[in-house]
């Protein structure tokens, strides 16, 4: 019991604490270079695409959004795919066909990947950049990512998601909170060598790099971060090309979207386990570290929990502190849960309940992957 304890303790440390520093501190002994801004004849074409399931609150401005960049119009296009939609996203897509915007729609919802499958077969950019419809770019995004395309080495260069603050949306301070964490993490692995997992809301590859993707992934942006990977690219870290967004309204919201995503991370680690396993490359033990340490995290709390609650029955003080801190730390998550569902929740409360909230979502995820329940459609925030 005592191994399992201190065993899941240090697997749990090195997930959360220990890489994060480390790669924080191999960073830091690396000199960042500036690729210079290209002028705009130098810059290439790009297929921005906005891939929008029933939309309609947030698509409009969206596009306006995008029609503001500051990128040569006429080398940029946007691309909004609503495949499945059956509200007003394709009647507002459609009504900007005099600024250049392409509007792609069929009845049948295939799921995101599919969607974005069409999408590029239509797209005429040198460069793709994807992108939410609920999302939202600073004026800069799209040239600070692009200039970095001028080394050949560079398959991809993702952009910072910051999270807007909002009264009235439960997950906002936790979703700051973990972005945040996840930027620091992020920026540290592009200094190093190359970030583990580009984030769909503001990414932009190569469109030579692009391979169609197996319509039954759900993480379709880790399928674009092997490709790139498998063709000797590397995905840099660009923290000025900033995309903003509302964190979802409450956390159940913020569950099944997690539940997802971790479903879909243990069928990427399926997919791409000879890449992984053993890990021989940098990338393959950063990937490790940093994406399938952490959605294996809630089994070892589990762990930890137990054997802890266990050794304490011998009576031992050590055991019984350790038992009575993590029994402490989940009443704080309960409590929080109870404030969350009369309306407020006090921050002491909130940090351990989102905790637990995206460990439990976490663990679903693997259920339902071992399951094979979850499918490349899913279950739409609220707006």
């Amino acid at each position: 019991m005592k191994v399992v304890l201190w065993g899941s303790l240090a697997f749990i440390a090195y997930t959360y604490f220990i890489y994060p520093i480390a790669v924080i501190i191999a960073a830091s002994f690396k000199k960042r270079r500036d690729p210079g801004m290209p002028t705009d004849p130098e810059l290439p074409n790009v297929s921005l695409i906005i891939a929008a399931y029933n939309e309609e609150k947030v698509l409009e401005e969206k596009i306006r959004n995008s029609l503001l960049i500051d990128y040569p119009k006429e080398k940029l296009q946007v691309v909004i795919v609503s495949d499945g939609s059956n509200d007003r996203t394709r009647e507002i897509a459609e009504r900007y066909a005099p600024h250049g915007v392409l509007s792609l729609h069929q009845s049948e919802r295939k799921g995101k990947t599919a969607a974005l499958n069409r999408a590029v077969s239509r797209a005429t950019g040198e460069i793709l950049t994807f992108s939410d419809a609920n999302t939202f770019y600073n004026p800069l995004s799209l040239k600070m990512m692009v200039r970095h395309f001028r080394d050949p080495e560079i398959g991809g260069v993702c952009g910072l998601k910051s999270i807007l603050p909002a009264e009235g949306r439960k997950s906002s301070l936790g979703d700051d909170l973990y972005w945040r964490y996840e930027s620091a993490i992020k920026e540290a692995e592009s200094d190093i060598h190359s970030i583990v997992a580009a984030d769909g809301e503001i990414f932009s590859m190569r469109r030579s790099i692009y391979r169609p993707i197996d319509e039954t992934m759900i993480n379709d942006d880790a399928a674009m971060t092997f490709d790139i990977i498998r063709s000797g690219g590397r995905i840099l870290y660009e923290r000025e090309a900033v995309s903003r967004e509302y964190a979802s309204i409450t956390l159940s919201d913020d569950f099944y979207v997690k539940v997802r995503m971790v479903a879909g991370g243990f069928q990427t680690i399926a997919a791409y386990a000879r890449d992984l396993f053993p890990p021989r490359t940098l990338f393959s033990w950063q990937f490790i570290s940093h994406k399938v340490l952490r959605w294996l995290v809630p089994e070892f709390l589990l762990l930890a929990l137990l054997s802890s609650v266990l050794l304490s029955m011998q009576s031992q003080f050590l055991y019984i502190v350790l038992s009575g801190l993590q029994f402490f730390f989940y009443t704080l998550a309960a409590v929080g849960h109870v404030q969350a569902r009369a309306g407020r929740v006090w921050k002491v409360f909130y940090i351990p309940l989102y905790f637990t909230v995206m460990n439990l979502a976490a663990l679903l995820g693997l259920i339902r992957f071992l399951r094979r329940e979850q499918s490349t459609s899913w279950r739409k925030a609220k707006r």
